[in-house]
């Protein structure tokens, strides 16, 4: 694996007042409003086998970062394993420096284009879709954004943890959870990481564009985005020494995926950028600089 340089680019994210975002091209399709959902098969399951060893993991690119305002960077790169390349976007930040939020996004009609204008009005520096949703559109679980309660608690093999905001931001599994008192929340699934071991059981099959959001039990964070992985790949990708560019994961879990899979961020130059966003989704989580 080449050296690091995700480091150095911290150095460049300065105190500065955040540059007016620069104008971008809207992104233009149509996909159906409630993309297909993993299965029952295709998700966590509650077998006690361990995860399988795969084959070794092999750089293909440089790891190409790139600072965002407050401290926080964004960075790009392709790796290989068994003849197949994944490539990664993925943002590190550090809760001391941003505050996590869920951005509700109500309209049904608004188009992928509408994660951009949700970011600048967040006033955030990036951000990814956030959890599933119905076919009436309304959240699939609890949602709370902003202090304001939508849906309801639900568990189940997809629903199995959550991103919970109090005093600071959590990643907790359905058990540890209690909504009240945050401020912000939001269901999704499934589990991909445990205290730094793959969850066992992740469907092995299927490969999609997948979102994700990873802790390293401390202050760090990551948000994520993998094009044509399994959630078996993607458990193993984030728990491989050296695969996460000076990052270790402690937990992580998956946010909705496929058509719904998005990542917005605004560099200092004040370049915005999405990447893919063609669906209508009903939230996001974005990070805002204190």
């Amino acid at each position: 694996m080449r050296p690091l340089i995700f480091i150095l680019t911290l150095a460049l994210a300065g105190c500065s007042t955040p540059p007016q975002p620069a104008p971008i091209q809207a992104e233009s399709g149509q996909q159906p409003l409630v993309p297909p959902y993993p299965t029952v098969e295709e998700v966590a399951t509650q077998s006690p086998a361990k995860p399988t060893t795969a084959g070794s993991w092999t750089a293909i690119s440089d790891f190409n970062g790139q600072p965002l305002f407050g401290g926080a960077s964004v960075i790009e790169y392709k790796i290989g394993r068994e003849r197949h390349t994944f490539k990664l976007q993925i943002v590190i930040f550090d809760e001391r420096q941003y505050d996590l939020k869920v951005i509700d996004q109500p309209e049904d009609w608004s188009g992928g284009n509408r994660l951009t204008d949700s970011m600048r009005g967040a006033a955030a520096v990036a951000g990814v879709n956030g959890g599933f949703f119905t076919p009436d559109f309304k959240p699939m679980g609890l949602m709370i954004a902003s202090g304001k309660r939508t849906g309801t608690w639900q568990t189940g093999p997809l629903l199995t943890g959550a991103v919970v905001v109090t005093s600071h931001p959590q990643l907790l599994w359905n058990a540890e959870v209690n909504p009240d008192g945050a401020s912000e929340l939001v269901q999704a699934g499934p589990r991909l990481v445990d205290s730094g071991q793959a969850v066992a059981g992740l469907d092995a099959k299927k490969r999609s564009t997948r979102t994700f959001i990873a802790n390293d039990g401390g202050s760090q964070w990551c948000l994520g985005l993998a094009h044509d992985i399994t959630l078996s790949e993607l458990a193993e990708l984030l728990t491989t020494p050296g695969v996460m560019p000076a990052f270790t994961v402690n937990r992580a879990l998956n946010l909705d995926g496929g058509h719904s899979s998005a990542l917005y961020f605004r560099t200092n130059d004040g370049r915005e950028h999405t990447h893919p966003g063609w669906s209508t989704v009903r939230n996001y989580l974005g990070i805002v600089p204190k």
